[in-house]
């Protein structure tokens, strides 16, 4: 059943699909050595001023995945990503792809919805049930090269995330125009379960009832899925095949705290 903003008059989405999730992992080489096992290829990173180190897994498109380490708590976003890993590796936030940050920030302010503007992105205050949430324009840096999209496993972009359930971020989905329609999973658990799908131009975002982090899952598309399991058995990358769509999914013990789950791009039968 679809619920959302029943009889507003339509209105362009101001959320197009996923900007990128930063994955916190305890030891940056050797995430990025994971990651190669799996197939893509990496963008360096660079320092920064607080002690941040990160790499990329860039997507033609704009979407990636960050990989993400602090050595010590320098400023409150360094303070998230040690915290994160007193429990263990994974996402602190994710994104969402919002071009039009003017327009979502006027729309949030007459929602009475606290939001600011920060380095490029629209954020959450720390005390919002919406913190791990941000809106993004998709970094697509002037260094970027041709080779940092070549992913020997075919990677194209990022379409999916399976996020945390909550009443603040349906109502806010709710508000934004996103439509909502209550299905069932049977991916990563390895059971069936109802989720919410949101559905977006670009993609997906699914809200997980009871999840134990805020991002639990992302979706991969790739050009050939068997060109992606050879490289993750080859490279004795554990893999496991369930679910409703043909579909090759990592485990958070390989992938740093996050299951990735790769589907060729265009399956009709994944995108629900």
């Amino acid at each position: 059943m679809l619920f959302g903003a029943v009889g507003e008059q339509a209105q362009a989405p101001l959320i197009l699909g996923v900007d990128h999730i930063p994955v916190v992992v305890a030891d940056l080489e050797k995430a990025i050595a994971d990651f190669r096992a799996m197939g893509f290829a990496i963008k360096p990173g660079r320092p920064h001023a607080d002690g941040i180190r990160n790499a990329h897994v860039k997507f033609p498109d704009g979407t990636e995945v960050e990989l993400i380490t602090a050595s010590q708590a320098m400023d409150a976003l360094t303070s998230e990503y040690r915290a994160r890993l007193m429990t263990g590796e994974g996402p602190v936030y994710f994104g969402m792809y919002a071009p039009d940050h003017a327009t979502l920030a006027a729309k949030l302010r007459l929602l009475h919805t606290a939001a600011q503007q920060d380095n490029g992105s629209i954020v959450f205050p720390a005390d919002s049930p919406l913190h791990p949430l941000f809106f993004g324009s998709r970094n697509k840096a002037p260094t970027d090269r041709p080779e940092h999209f070549a992913h020997p496993n075919t990677a194209v972009r990022l379409s999916a995330l399976w996020v945390r359930d909550s009443h603040e971020l349906r109502m806010l989905l709710q508000s934004l125009n996103v439509p909502m329609t209550r299905s069932r999973s049977y991916d990563f658990i390895g059971s069936s379960m109802e989720i919410i799908d949101a559905t977006l131009p670009e993609g997906h975002l699914y809200l997980v009832p009871s999840a134990a982090t805020n991002v639990v899952a992302a979706r991969i598309e790739v050009r050939s899925l068997a060109a992606l399991e050879a490289v993750l058995n080859t490279n004795g990358v554990p893999m496991r095949e369930y679910g409703f769509c043909h579909a090759a999914w990592v485990a958070p013990s390989s992938a740093h705290g996050i299951w990735l789950q790769f589907v060729e791009a265009g399956s009709a039968s994944c995108n629900r």
